[in-house]
This record gives structure tokens, sequence and C-alpha cells, in this order.
């Protein structure tokens, strides 16, 4: 542990009224922030260079303080990368204008001092250093700290968590940050003088957000293969291939989850995804991870039990595939839409395998070029949006500001050769086999090429979010031009 002055502070002349006054003690992780700074620095390590945060595991050996050492080594935690807990900060703030206001945290020491120095008020920091820094160290050291300093013998402590018991059980008045006042009481023990400070709390809805359901929608490309080799009314196969969406949907969320542990700090200069449940700090890591691990449990089990084992070893294939995406490949020039544009495509190998419907070259070919073309509509819109660095480059990504238009180029020719591929199947030998009046499929063609232009003028107009697939469903042009080219291939049946 260690005991350090903060060296931003206030006139001297104010210093003998603020060692009479009691001490006001904070802790960091859950208090001062929402989530906890050890989770999120290892999963940000873990994102940004996966074999720097495998080296730190044999420190674990060691204990938990040598982890976080051997963390904070690699990964240096600003008050940036945090998601504060505003009313607690401004509380703090406040009272450190009439008494000594010092950080008490478990968290490294490295990182407690840089958070220290940025918000610029606390008078000293009490940190982890080599040692674990369980309740009572902790204690020991807010008496040492008092002490060192001349301050008041009573002290007041800000804490969220059933450990710290034992310290507010010597403090004149513990504050709490909890989401209600019966979990409050209920930390402290009943203190004889608790006051409760706001805190978030996880609700289900936020762990329904986590899971992306709107992102499900995609998902209805494991129906593909059946709608389009006209064997959509065998209830059999639509049994298996239902299976396969409620097992994929299950393992899709299970990696978004992980995706957006991965990319907390990141999410957090984000302006639309600094709103997400792990970015917000509504849902701790840990509790993340174990939702994670019991939909990839039930995602194999459907996979096993009701398709196939060739299923499930394509479910393994999209978790290993989705995962090198997040750690390596989406920083990756153009690497990264190409990777999109696969995943999407995988949909489709899935449906076909579930429902035993063999995927035809034209349809993998259409797909390749289809989802590519709307793999750069969303890096169109992201380097359209986000904050470069100071450099022109988009965070997180391998691409930078001028790159935007060649970017443009290359996704309107992908988009618009899923086209003309269309248009050769229509003109081959293979649909007569399969359509009474073919040339009906021409409609299709027609509606794509107004669909992609709009997707694209869209987006140059900046009215494009994200996804371009999510804006489709809730766009009332898009959802019309889907309903014509269903008529078109029911007609040409």
């Amino acid at each position: 542990m260690s005991v350090e002055d903060n060296q931003t502070r206030s006139r001297p002349e104010d210093e003998p009224a603020r060692a009479e006054a009691r001490a006001l003690f904070v802790d960091l992780d859950g208090t001062l922030i929402h989530g906890d700074t050890l989770w999120e620095a290892a999963a940000a390590l873990a994102g940004k260079n996966l074999f720097s945060f495998l080296a730190c595991l044999p420190a674990l050996l060691g204990g938990r303080a040598a982890f976080k050492a051997a963390i904070a080594r690699r990964l240096s935690t600003h008050l940036g990368d945090l998601r504060l807990n505003d009313e607690v900060f401004a509380f703090a703030r406040t009272q450190s204008a009439t008494r000594s206001v010092v950080l008490a945290t478990a968290a490294h020491k490295s990182a407690a001092d840089a958070i220290a120095e940025e918000a610029g008020f606390f008078h000293g920091v009490i940190a982890s250093d080599k040692e674990n820094f369980k309740s009572a160290r902790k204690l020991a050291a807010i008496r040492a700290y008092q002490e060192t300093h001349g301050l008041s013998t009573g002290f007041d402590y800000a804490g969220d968590s059933k450990a710290d018991r034992a310290i507010w059980k010597e403090a004149e008045t513990a504050y709490v940050a909890a989401p209600d006042d019966n979990a409050a009481n209920a930390l402290t023990g009943g203190h004889r003088n608790t006051v409760r400070l706001p805190a978030a709390k996880a609700r289900l809805r936020d762990y329904l957000k986590a899971m992306r359901l709107h992102q499900w929608v995609k998902n209805v490309l494991i129906f593909l293969p059946l709608v389009l080799s006209h064997q959509i009314f065998d209830i059999g196969k639509v049994l298996y291939a239902f299976a396969a969406f409620v097992g994929f949907s299950l393992c899709a969320s299970a990696t978004y989850i992980i995706n957006d542990i991965l990319d907390i700090r990141s999410d957090r200069r984000h302006p639309r995804k600094m709103k997400r449940p792990f970015a917000a700090g509504r849902i701790k890591i840990p509790h993340g991870l174990l939702v994670s691990a019991l939909l990839l449990i039930a995602s194999f089990a459907i996979a096993l039990v009701f398709t196939s084992p060739l299923v499930a070893l394509l479910f393994a294939g999209y978790i290993a595939f989705t995962l090198t995406y997040s750690l390596y490949l989406k920083e990756k020039l153009l690497v990264d839409a190409m990777a999109l544009g696969i995943l999407y495509g995988y949909r489709i190998l899935i449906g076909g395998a579930a429902a035993g419907v063999l995927v035809s070259d034209w349809l993998i070919a259409f797909s390749v070029f289809f989802f590519l073309g709307l793999a750069l509509v969303k890096r169109y819109t992201e380097i359209s949006q986000k904050t470069p660095a100071s450099d022109g480059k988009i965070p997180g990504r391998g691409y930078y500001v001028d790159d935007r238009e060649i970017v443009s180029v290359l996704g309107v020719v992908a988009s618009y050769t899923s086209i003309l591929i269309l248009a050769l199947y229509i003109t081959s030998p293979n649909v007569t086999v399969l359509y009474k009046e073919p040339r009906i499929l021409w409609v299709i063609c027609l509606v794509m090429i107004y669909w992609l232009g709009r997707i694209w003028t869209l987006a140059h107009r900046g009215q494009m979010p994200d996804d371009p697939i999510v804006f489709a469903l809730r766009d009332r042009v898009s959802l019309l031009c889907g309903l014509i080219c269903a008529g078109a291939i029911l007609l040409s049946i």
C-alpha cells in the first residue's frame, strides 16, 4: 500500500480549519466511479494487446496486488477511461472546500495517483501497491494518514461494499453508494449514521440491451437457403432452421457482450456507444462474463440437441472468428470490413447446414459483395461521425479521416457488383429449374439498384446510423423495397 499527498491543494491558511474538520475518505471502485478499475483495465488490455494481457496472468500466482501491478505496468488508467458516478464526484469535490478529502482505494497506486491528479481536488491518496489491500489494511492506512497529517481523529468514509463494514464501523458517518436506502443500510450493517449516495443498478432491460436483441433480426438470413430453394414450407426443415436461429442468436449475443467488455474504454468516447450498459457502468464486467458463458452453454445445447454437431461446429467457428475480429482484425484497413461481410454471409451457411440445403455458389458470391458493401457503409459512417485523433486517425480503427472517399468508392463498387451477380444469375440456366417466370426477378435488380443508391446517399448526408441493416429494419422505404422483392419472388415461382 502507499499513502501520498496530492500536491494540487488550496491555500495554506485553509489547512488549520481543514485539519480540525473530519476528513472524508472516498473509495474509487463502485463509489467514485461506476465499475472496477482492475476489471476494466484488464479487459482494455486484452482488447488492445491479447498477448500482453496473457503475459500478466502468471502474476495471479502472487496474488491480486501482483496482478494489478502487472496490468498497470502495461496499461495506464486515466479519469477519461472511467465512467464517473457524477453525484458522488460532485459531492466529494464540494466537500474538499471545507475539509480534507482523500481517495482511499484498493486500486493500484499508479491509477489512483493519475485519477486524483486529474480530478484536482483530492488532498491525498491511499492506494494499493505491493500487498493485497483489504479493509483492515485500508483502515490502518486511514489511521496512519490522519496521524501523519495531524487530522482530527474522527473521519467519514464513502464506499459501496460489505467489505467496507470494518471501516464504516469506525467512521462517524457512513456514506454508501447504493441504489436505495434498504440496500445502503444492509451494506453498512445498520450504521448509526448512514447517508446514501446514488449508485447505478443493473436491471433486466440492461442485460437485454447488452444482448442486442434487435440484432437478432440479422439472423433471419439463416432461413434464406430454405426460401431460395423453395423449401420454406417443409415444416421439418423449418424447425431445424428455427432451432439454429435461436441457438445462433444466443451465441451472437454472447459475443456482443464480450465485444462490449473489450471495447469498454473506446465505447465511452463514442457519442452513442457510451450509453451501452457496460460503458455506462450499469452492468459489472464479472456479471457480464457470467451471462455470456450461460448464453454460450444454451446456444451449444440447442445446436447439439435440436440440429446437428456440424451446426455446433459452425457456432464454434463463428465465436473464434468474432473474437479474432474483436481482438485483431477490427483495426486492420479494409480487412475489418471484409470480416464483417463474411460474418453476415456466415449466417447463410449455418442455415444451409441446419436445414440440409446446399448453398449455391451464386448465393455465396452475391452475399460476399452485398454484405461487404454494407460493411463499408458502416465504416464510412464511423469515419464521418467519430472524432479523430490529432493525426486524423479514427480511434480503434485502421482508417484516417482522409480515407472516407475511397471507402465510399469501394463500398459503392462492392454493392453494385452484387447486383451484377444477381443479374447474371437471373440469366443463367439454373433459374429455369426453380422459377416459372424468371424475368419477373428483374424487378429485384431494379429495387436493389434504388435501395443501395439510397443507402449510400443517406450515408453521404450523415443520416445513416452505424448499422445499415438495423436502419433498414426501421425505415419504411426499405421495408417497402423488401416487400416488393418478396412479391417478385412469389410471382416468379
